[in-house]
């Protein structure tokens, strides 16, 4: 029971402390495609071609094809559509950007004491994730409400025990309140209400990569890479909960609850997380393609977990209106917001790749990635993510990653096409939830020493999603739809 109460009625018909979960890791474990636009149209497919800038983030060894020099800038405009539904009723939204795709430039020269052999050293930029998106799911909460997520999370806690993120922003704004020690909320989910969620995210990861790469006798190719990843992550979002039917009145719970002046009953609520996530990471890549024939390259690569350090600035915020009028706000941490600082430890990952040319006129290109996303993990100091880390063990799985691209040379110009299969984080392949797949293709254009390379590239992908916690509200569906193009222009020296 709050201070500020006048009379008691008895009617007639008697989140978590920290922003960081499992989500983090797995966002920052997945990286897709980037680079220049020849790679991009090829659906990232390079890992036993070598000789394009994709491959110092990719296969290092391919660094090592590299026989003259070369410097190239990549950028584009890239659109995502999100159809999102929820219990019925569907929503769209779109996002616009002109994404920064990549950056290469290679120095390449013959061995002074074995002419036949070569050595090349490279530095890249390559974009491996874009977090811009927009989504707006709506719906009636079919007789649920997050209300009962508030009274589930302070069962059994004393009030100063409340998180402050979540309940106890709840009880400030009085959505819970207390009689007799028991909990209950002025929401009553017996009624139908109108829920929304907005989502806005922003941001980048965007890789630095410094190579070398080394060739024997154009027969064995082998590379490393020393890649410095950078993480700048916005995210914020909004739900809301109206009764929108004026239908929760004071005198029409079935349950005890306290009349404060100037409230009445349940009017509508609002709940927003804002964070943004920076900071940098480090990793080793190891590479090698063999030149089994003139028609066939064999190539393998190993990355090893990549280690974040990461800064969170956040604040959570709750506003509630009642039917007379009264409306309450409050926000954790108060005054700016708070900061914590943390790490996330990627999965290492395995690929192997299979090329086949015919002369000068054209390649096919695979690439099959292994990478089991359960041996993610969150890490501070002290420790606070053991109950985080076990949800990732018991949740995710190992999964795969396919990607196939053809290029065709009809001199002065170049046809390509691609396919790729991101697997889902749980374990599905090709099809199914959280699988994403890419259709691509482009053309380049080559004179003399200069080139420009158009690519375009289509992705699609479904997740489910719960706008709190599952067990209290019905699942929304999300389906993604991003198109891309690309330009790069760039120079042999």
């Amino acid at each position: 029971m709050k201070l500020l109460f006048s009379t008691i009625i008895f009617c007639a018909f008697s989140l978590p402390l920290m922003s960081q979960n499992d989500m983090d890791a797995i966002r920052y474990s997945q990286s897709y495609f980037g680079g220049s636009s020849r790679s991009k149209a090829m659906a990232g497919s390079f890992g036993a071609l070598g000789a394009d800038g994709s491959c110092l983030s990719g296969n290092p060894a391919g660094i090592g094809v590299y026989r003259k020099g070369e410097i190239n800038y990549s950028f584009g405009i890239r659109v995502l559509a999100i159809e999102a539904s929820h219990n019925g009723t569907l929503s769209k939204n779109y996002k616009a950007n002109m994404p920064f795709d990549g950056f290469t430039l290679v120095g390449a020269w013959d061995s002074k004491l074995q002419p036949d052999n070569h050595h090349a050293l490279g530095i890249a930029c390559n974009q491996l994730a874009n977090y811009n998106g927009n989504v707006t799911i709506e719906g009636r909460s079919n007789f649920k409400s997050i209300a009962n997520d508030f009274l589930a999370n302070a069962e059994g806690k004393s009030i100063k025990n409340l998180d402050n993120s979540y309940t106890g922003l709840a009880y400030e704004t009085y959505l819970i309140d207390t009689i007799d020690a028991a909990y209950y909320s002025l929401i009553n989910p017996k009624y139908d209400l109108k829920q929304s969620q907005s989502i806005e995210t922003t941001g980048r990861n965007n890789e630095w990569c410094f190579s070398y790469g080394y060739g024997y006798k154009d027969k064995f190719y082998f590379g490393a890479t020393l890649g410095v990843p950078s993480i700048n992550f916005n995210h914020n979002a909004v739900y809301s909960e109206i009764d929108d039917k004026d239908s929760i009145r004071i005198d029409n719970y079935d349950y005890s609850v306290w009349y404060y002046s100037g409230m009445g009953g349940f009017k509508s609520l609002s709940y927003q997380e804002t964070y943004k996530t920076t900071g940098n990471g480090c990793n080793l890549k190891l590479g090698a393609i063999y030149r089994v024939a003139d028609f066939i390259r064999l190539g393998a690569s190993f990355h090893s977990p990549t280690i974040y350090n990461l800064t969170d600035t956040y604040v959570y915020k709750m506003t509630a209106s009642y039917d007379e009028g009264e409306s309450f706000s409050s926000e954790y941490p108060p005054d700016n917001g708070g900061t914590f600082n943390y790490k996330v430890i990627t999965p290492m990952k395995f690929t192997g790749s299979l090329a086949l040319l015919y002369q000068k006129m054209g390649a096919i290109n695979i690439d099959y990635d292994i990478i089991n996303y359960r041996t993610a993990s969150l890490q501070s100091s002290p420790q606070e993510f053991t109950g985080v880390n076990n949800v990732i063990r018991n949740k995710y799985s190992q999964t795969s990653n396919l990607r196939i691209g053809a290029e065709a040379n009809l001199k002065p110009m170049f046809i390509r096409l691609g396919y790729a299969m991101y697997g889902s984080p749980f374990g599905e392949t090709f099809k199914g939830d959280f699988v994403k797949s890419f259709y691509t293709g482009g053309v380049g254009f080559r004179r003399a020493k200069m080139y420009v390379d158009i690519s375009f590239s289509r992705a699609f992908s479904k997740a489910n999603h719960y706008m709190y916690n599952s067990a209290y509200v019905d699942k929304s569906t999300l389906k993604n739809y991003g198109t891309t193009i690309g330009i790069t222009i760039g120079s042999k020296f």
